[in-house]
């Protein structure tokens, strides 16, 4: 599984777009249910202690869900038809952060760790789309 931290030294200027569009917003995180077909929530992921994290309600969906399969996607919101201001998806895998130091260095007075179960995500690959005027320019990280 790949790190936050790996992937904003490898490629600072896409990491600081992920930041600007990520962290503290709503996003839609997808991942498989049971039976393999694809669901899609909001969710609210911040980035804290070198990790991108989303905190969930112990027994949702979600949860279930990346506990199962921890493959994930998550793409910013776009605030109109014509995605200004860009859009970016991330693709990794998801762990429940567990080590109580760590916990506390995420949560930052968050939400209450007896109500909630906070995940670190993976960055294995990302996408940062953005459009300036008829062009379509998209870069990747890892580089293909």
């Amino acid at each position: 599984m790949g790190s936050w931290a790996a992937f904003e030294a490898a490629s600072p200027e896409l990491a600081a777009f992920a930041r600007e569009h990520l962290d503290d917003r709503v996003a839609y995180l997808a991942t498989l249910r049971a039976d393999g077909s694809p669901r899609v929530n909001p969710v609210g992921p911040w980035i804290a202690a070198d990790r991108l994290c989303i905190a969930m309600h112990p027994g949702s969906v979600k949860v279930r869900a990346l506990a199962r399969d921890p493959r994930y996607a998550l793409h910013s919101a776009v605030p109109d038809m014509d995605g200004t201001g860009g859009e970016i998806v991330l693709w990794g895998t998801a762990a429940p952060i567990e080590h109580d130091d760590v916990l506390r260095a995420v949560m930052q007075g968050r939400y209450d760790p007896e109500r909630y179960v906070v995940l670190a995500f993976g960055v294995d690959e990302v996408l940062v789309t953005t459009y300036e005027g008829d062009a379509t320019l998209r870069r990747r990280w890892p580089e293909r």
